[in-house]
């Protein structure tokens, strides 16, 4: 008896040799499926079932072992198209789809993100105390805040309102209102820094202004010998004549579009940058629609 436990030991421990001596000369062995596949594959293997496919480098359905089999001993690694993943020798489509189809987060809504105290300010997208801060900064060298609700935001590095409704921003004489701050105007007619110089003339064909400024007609007011008064606007930022002189027909006064709330001259052109109650901001950024 123990001879014959011998020979049955034995020849257990020969049976993966004599599998893999078993394939004919024009077949390989493949171990995870420990069957003799033929080397290059069938030339017209079956199609896998629906809703499976087989890697489309060197890999092949086999109908009896119900899998893709290689055509190889060595085989590459598994490809699966895009949207299929690699399981139980098959491609089968994924159960989650493919970072390119994953749904965007929705984006929280902004007001939502406040707290109780705060507001949110769309201009720069952030939320902002009710009031304001008790001890706002200081603005830096040049530059200055609205004194009717507006104040110096550091990070921001512009003027933000005290509450979610602010006045329309207004700058002292001789500053002008562009990128949510007061800066100086860029070259002012008078030695006093004053921006608005109001004077008689006779021909506007003289040069009236500095160089950067337009001389603009003061509709009603005349000086001696009946010239009409004229004042020396930079119409590339002048809210009420921006991109040009609103007394003679030209530009446009961005302070009487309808239904706007904070708006200002850009370039000689006009941006609203927030509506009224009532209004909403139109597409081209330079209008309020009513609701």
């Amino acid at each position: 008896m123990p001879r014959l436990a011998s020979i049955f030991a034995l020849a257990a421990v020969a049976l993966p040799f004599a599998a893999a001596t078993s394939c004919g000369s024009s077949e390989f062995w493949w171990e995870p499926k420990k069957c003799c596949l033929p080397q290059g594959g069938h030339s017209t293997p079956p199609s896998p079932p629906s809703g499976t496919s087989c890697a489309s480098n060197d890999w092949y359905w086999h109908e009896e072992k119900s899998c893709c089999v290689p055509k190889h001993p060595a085989a590459p690694t598994p490809s699966c198209p895009a949207g299929w993943s690699w399981s139980n020798w098959m491609c089968s489509r994924s159960t989650t789809p493919t970072a390119p189809s994953k749904p965007s987060n929705p984006t929280p809504s902004p007001s939502n993100s406040c707290g109780s105290s705060q507001f949110w300010w769309e201009p720069k997208k952030c939320c902002l105390p009710h009031g304001g801060q008790p001890k706002p900064p200081s603005p830096p060298s040049g530059s200055t805040c609205p004194p009717n609700g507006w104040y110096w935001h550091t990070e921001h590095k512009c003027c933000v309102p005290q509450h979610p409704t602010p006045p329309t921003p207004s700058c002292p004489a001789g500053w002008s209102w562009l990128n949510w701050l007061c800066g100086r105007s860029p070259s002012n007619p008078q030695p006093s820094g004053h921006y608005h110089k109001r004077a008689s003339h006779k021909s506007r064909s003289a040069s009236l202004c500095p160089s950067g400024l337009e001389a603009c007609p003061v509709n009603g007011l005349r000086g001696q010998n009946s010239s009409m008064d004229y004042e020396c606007l930079d119409t590339t930022s002048e809210l009420e004549s921006c991109g040009g002189c609103s007394s003679l027909g030209k530009g446009q006064d961005c302070t009487a579009i309808e239904g706007v709330w904070n708006v200002g001259c850009n370039k000689g052109s006009c941006v609203v940058y927030s509506c009224a109650a009532g209004y909403k901001l139109g597409l081209d950024g330079k209008s309020c629609i009513a609701l």
